[in-house]
């Protein structure tokens, strides 16, 4: 089973749209000690666009290059007739001269510069119109330099449905449909679109102009003439398979992401992709094809409204029963302690990713407080809408928290570990871990205790999920660095496109 990041890495770059680097190798006598990478860009006339320069050591080990004290210039002569660079406000301090920009920053140890800035095309610039950036960063004396071409394009907008509904069993097949919509007064030279399933449900086509990795992904390629403010739907509903793991009652997400063939070609370069294995079946069409071609490079002017985000729904009778494990912890007034609750999920079905219904509450005991949370967790407030892209996740103090659970295998333990600083001393100081699955099937393990002093020999389960049998150490130092929030980057990155896309709030369920 690949890792959840593993998997959602194609999407993650297309939500980003910033940056593919390429891998650093290694310097031969000469070369400086880092690279710069500066990727190529395209913007619409009146229209802005988000880019990313980023300078890189090419070791990877305990030798790699410091940057400090680091200068950025930007020569800009090539591009300003007909395009603008403003740095974003992140750090750098930067000067505008004619036709350069000057920017410095101080780097802390162990990281590398990251330069964000908006591209803006003129009002009166003309598509096809493109000249290179150059880009010098210097450091410690050292200079490396790069080009970033710019490039004049078609303002075009593709637009989808937001969201799509389909249903199945577990081993299943269920099919999905897929529209995409010219919202712009041009004519769309094509288009690619980007599926991005899960290892729960996968793609199961076998299109020949359709490539697959592992069935997790699909990239299509139409080469169809998308007529202004025209819709058009996929000639047959893309084909999904539903795992035997699938857990009934789950809403699995399937992303559907529509690209113009140049915005395409400007972020992953080469088509078909290495690793990526084509259909060997018939061709998967666009219906309403007209004869209109483009002659200019194209962007999309709106990436938020390309994605559709499908909900596949779990039917039939294959529950995931959660089972909650507690902890203990003994210390003396004022020691900093560790516990480390869990669940185990029992089966027979695997747990889907829990981001926006969080099953898990956790009950800080009485007489502790909590200097670190886990990664997972947020501090709970009944009936408050909060939003989970901007939640106060791993926030200390709350005597309550509620958190996410990324994918779990039949078998598999997602653990929740905090830092408990000891305030009082008393015996049997009792906090819990309660887990609430719609479907679970069985209610007597869903609770344990978390114990800290223990007057007798029982665990942290309350007779329930069982005790955490490992020894349990007083933290006497700083207890920044505890706590690496399990499971919690596997989480982020797989929603990234649809809560930044879609901005959505939420209540926290009991």
């Amino acid at each position: 089973m690949l890792k959840h990041s593993t998997r959602r890495w194609l999407t993650g770059l297309s939500v980003a749209g910033a940056l593919v680097a390429a891998a650093p190798t290694p310097a031969v006598a000469d070369d400086p000690p880092f690279i710069v990478d500066a990727p190529n860009q395209l913007v619409a006339p009146g229209h802005s666009t988000h880019g990313l320069l980023v300078a890189q050591p090419v070791r990877d080990d305990e030798d790699q290059w410091q940057f400090g004290r680091t200068t950025l210039d930007v020569d800009l002569s090539e591009v300003e007739d007909f395009a603008t660079v403003e740095p974003m406000p992140d750090g750098w301090a930067c000067e505008t001269a004619s036709s350069t920009l000057h920017c410095e920053i101080d780097i802390p140890k162990g990281q590398h510069p990251r330069f964000n800035y908006t591209l803006t095309g003129k009002d009166d610039a003309t598509p096809g119109q493109q000249g290179d950036v150059t880009v010098t960063v210097t450091s410690g004396g050292i200079s490396a330099t790069a080009t970033a071409g710019i490039t004049i394009a078609e303002g075009v907008d593709l637009v989808s449905d937001e969201t799509v509904e389909v249903s199945g069993a577990p081993r299943s097949r269920v099919e999905l449909p897929g529209a995409v919509r010219n919202g712009s007064a041009t004519t769309v030279n094509g288009t690619i679109l980007m599926l991005e399933a899960d290892w729960l449900v996968t793609y199961a086509g076998d299109y020949s102009n359709c490539a697959s990795f592992l069935n997790l992904n699909a990239i299509c390629t139409f080469d169809t003439q998308l007529e202004a403010n025209t819709s058009y739907q996929l000639s047959e509903d893309l084909p999904l398979r539903l795992h035997e793991q699938a857990r009934t009652g789950a809403e699995l997400p399937v992303t559907l992401d529509w690209w113009t063939k140049d915005d395409w070609a400007r972020i992953y370069g080469e088509w078909p992709m290495p690793g990526f294995e084509p259909g060997r079946g018939g061709e998967l069409r666009l219906v309403e094809q007209t004869r209109a071609k483009a002659k200019a490079p194209q962007t999309d002017v709106d990436r938020t409204n390309n994605f559709t985000r499908a909900s596949v729904t779990v039917t039939g009778d294959n529950p995931a029963d959660l089972a909650a494990k507690g902890a203990t912890a003994r210390g003396r007034k004022g020691d900093v302690v560790a516990v480390r609750p869990s669940f185990t999920n029992l089966g027979p079905a695997a747990l889907d990713a829990q981001i926006e219904k969080l099953p898990v509450r956790i009950t800080i005991p009485r007489g502790t407080t909590a200097v670190e949370a886990s990664g997972d967790c947020v501090p709970y407030v009944p009936g408050e809408e909060w939003d989970p892209g901007n939640a106060k996740w791993a926030e200390p103090g709350a005597k309550e928290y509620v958190c996410r659970a990324s994918e779990i295998a039949v078998g598999g333990e997602h653990p929740y570990v905090f830092a408990l600083r000891i305030d009082e001393v008393a015996a049997d100081a009792t906090g819990t871990l309660v887990v609430k699955l719609d479907g679970d099937p069985n209610a007597r393990n869903d609770s344990a205790k978390i114990i800290v002093n223990a007057s007798g020999n029982g665990g942290g389960d309350g007779g329930q999920g069982g005790g955490d049998d490992g020894p349990t150490l007083p933290i006497t130092g700083d207890p920044t660095g505890l706590i690496t929030g399990v499971g919690g980057l596997l989480l982020v990155v797989g929603a990234a496109s649809y809560l930044v896309a879609r901005r959505r709030k939420t209540r926290f369920v009991a």
